[in-house]
């Protein structure tokens, strides 16, 4: 390679003695304490691999494994030139390589640049140079731009091993070997720990030593730099496991060692290298500025993984607007495309592992890393949205039972996390939130209680409401509402486990304490003198469950309007009870009256009296919808009007009542069916009399 030529004096300022052979450029990084081998990646360097990479996210241990690799070679005799490189950027390499080149040929160049071709193209020799066998190591490679016409040939020579997180440069190609590197195993990190303590003098009991493993996610950086905190503070491992617990201690940053005492040369502390690989995602293009929200909602979530919806729901998306507008100028909606983009660059930089068809878990974070992101300066935690993002992921998994696993994980952890994150400081009565929407405590977990009633079984409904009702107790007192909301859902699953007469009973005690906290018209009100007269019925009391809706039917009324379809639902129950309590009279007087209400109320205003139920029925299904409820009211009057002694009446009605049906419906309709049924069954009493 002529590179001292004349028209080379240019560039090459110096000249000195080229370097003898075998030649080692940069400095290969010596072998952590407690160094642990993967035999898997020992055929990285074989002989038909051209370019092997070492792809993972920070504190795998990339680079320990890169070095014993380039230093077994190197030892064994099979190089001539080995270059480690510390690619930390585009400038680290060119001068890496010009180095490399002035190495070899005696001559300083004062142009980078020229003196990184020139190295270039000493890796593919003519035919008449010397054959040298060589490996360049490109150690930590963050961006393709820095590499970018500077990869170095595929000549049989030669070997190039690069360590990076960025996903997109390790795409497999021929020659190309690309080995993903994860944590270790928890033997491999029970044994790092075991060795590493063990060259500063200290030492852990086996079972202290695993559990410490499990606590920092087996990451090699993690155990590193927990191994030499342990052996500078002078704390065993059972108490560092201690602190390590959420709630219970100190940071992640407090739990390594400072700068000056990171341990084997490691230049930044876990929670700053994945800081840094952060700060990169954040300057990608197309992000929308989405990247960090998106990784502090993932870490909230389960660490083995999260589904794809809880991240692409309204929730979160009205959450991305929000944070965009709390840190930029602009304002722009935020649609699911964006989110999927924000999720690919993460997982580009294997900040996270992004596998939307993996329908449980599509997104997946080191629980290290989640940590380092919760702990991160001036982080938003989002436990809030994390939680209405869960309940609408749960509406599109409503049928799919696999769906209630994660759920009760993910609203552990949480709680696990952060034991307030759920409750709100605030409780107060809200009747805009529904019975089931109870404020003083988010709505996950209620849900979380009847989808374990739906999965496991009503005992594990009850345990887990029980559980609810006393904790909503000791935070907000006997009158908040989430507390009556746990006391009505566990009253509930009591009576699907089997005890209805328990079930109203409770639901009665309930009711007679909600009068008295709240304004009788409240929806929690309603909805438990429902439920109280659902489970009379249940228990095989019809007369007090009828008695239950007849008091809930005017508290409607009042509120909503005697049309409105809740009223019109708890009227025909409780004439429907009377009836099969043995009241047949009633019942029919009931159902007259509720007739009589509708059509009143459906009729057009300032229209004739109408003195027959047929004209009435003609007319009102000319001008209205609701001819169902009419109809129904109609067949239960009929029927209860027979079975009271009437069967004359009855016949009579149920015949008006085909004529329209036929009219409206038409004569195959199953209501029309019903209703001739019905009329079979009275019509000999009338040709008798």
């Amino acid at each position: 390679m002529a590179v001292g030529r004349a028209d080379h004096v240019s560039y090459y300022a110096a000249s000195r003695a080229p370097a003898s052979w075998p030649l080692q450029v940069g400095t290969v990084p010596a072998a952590a304490r407690g160094f642990q081998h993967r035999p898997a990646l020992d055929g990285l360097l074989g002989p038909t691999v051209r370019c092997g990479v070492l792809v993972g996210t920070a504190g795998v241990g990339k680079t320990q494994q890169a070095a014993r690799l380039a230093r077994a070679a190197w030892d064994e005799g099979r190089l001539d030139l080995l270059l480690w490189v510390t690619a930390t950027d585009r400038e680290a390499v060119v001068a890496a390589y010009a180095q490399a080149a002035a190495e070899i040929t005696g001559f300083e160049t004062t142009a980078p640049e020229q003196g990184a071709r020139s190295f270039l193209a000493w890796l593919t020799p003519a035919p008449a140079d010397p054959r040298r066998r060589w490996l360049v190591v490109l150690d930590g490679v963050a961006d393709p731009e820095d590499v970018r016409g500077l990869w170095p040939p595929g000549h049989p020579d030669g070997r190039t091993l690069v360590t990076t997180s960025r996903r997109d440069l390790a795409q497999p190609g021929a020659g190309r070997w690309v080995v993903p590197v994860g944590g270790f195993t928890q033997t491999e990190a029970t044994a790092h720990l075991r060795d590493a303590l063990a060259v500063g003098g200290r030492s852990g009991r086996p079972g202290e030593l695993e559990e410490l493993a499990r606590g920092l996610g087996r990451l090699p950086l993690a155990l590193a730099q927990a191994a030499a905190h342990l052996v500078g503070a002078g704390i065993d491992c059972a108490e560092y496991a201690r602190l390590l617990r959420p709630g219970t201690g100190g940071t992640l940053a407090e739990l390594v060692p400072g700068p000056g005492a990171l341990p084997d040369g490691q230049p930044l502390s876990l929670h700053e290298a994945w800081r840094e690989s952060l700060d990169r995602a954040e300057r990608t293009p197309r992000t929308g500025g989405h990247v960090r929200p998106l990784l502090e909602l993932a870490s909230v979530l389960p660490p083995e993984g999260a589904p794809e919806a809880v991240f692409t729901g309204p929730a979160v998306l009205r959450y991305l607007e929000h944070y965009r507008a709390a840190t930029a100028a602009d304002v722009v909606p935020v649609h699911v495309e964006d989110v999927r983009t924000a999720l690919e660059v993460l997982d580009r930089l294997c900040l996270i592992e992004y596998l939307p068809a993996d329908t449980y878990r599509a997104v997946r974070v080191h629980p290290v890393l989640q940590r380092a992101t919760r702990e991160a300066p001036a982080a938003r935690v989002p436990y809030w949205t994390a939680a209405s993002a869960l309940v609408e992921a749960g509406s599109r998994f409503r049928d799919d039972p696999a769906f209630t696993p994660f759920l009760v994980r993910a609203v552990g952890l949480s709680q696990e996390l952060d034991g307030s994150a759920l409750w709100s400081t605030t409780p107060h009565w809200d009747t805009s939130l529904g019975s089931d929407h109870p404020s003083g405590a988010h709505e996950v977990l209620l849900r979380m209680g009847e989808l374990l009633g739906e999965a496991d079984g009503p005992e594990a409904a009850q345990s887990h409401f029980r559980q609810l009702a006393d904790e909503a107790l000791r935070r907000h007192g006997p009158k908040s509402s989430v507390f009556y909301s746990a006391r009505k859902r566990l009253a509930h699953w009591q009576g699907e486990a089997g005890d209805a007469a328990g079930a109203a009973a409770a639901h009665a005690a309930l009711l007679g304490e909600l009068v008295q906290a709240v304004d009788p018209a409240h929806e929690h009100t309603f909805s438990t003198r429902a439920a109280l007269g659902h489970w009379r019925a249940r228990a095989g009391d019809p007369a007090g469950a009828a008695a239950a809706y007849a008091e809930l039917a005017p508290l409607q009324a009042r509120q909503y309007g005697p049309g409105y379809s809740d009223v019109v639902d708890t009227r025909v129950r409780a004439a429907s009870l009377l009836g099969e309590a043995g009241d047949a009279y009633g019942a029919a007087i009931a159902y007259e009256a509720l007739l009589h209400d509708l059509l009143r109320h459906l009729a057009p205003q300032g229209g004739p009296r109408l003195p027959r139920w047929s004209a009435a029925l003609g007319m009102l299904v000319r001008n209205r919808p609701d001819w169902s409820d009419v109809f129904g009211a109609h067949f239960g009057h009929a029927h209860w009007r027979g079975r009271a002694g009437d069967p004359v009446g009855a016949a009579t009605s149920l015949t008006h009542l085909l004529n329209e049906q036929v009219r409206v419906l038409g004569p195959a309709h199953p209501d029309t069916a019903a209703t001739r049924e019905e009329l079979a069954r009275w019509a000999p009493y009338t040709r008798s009399g």
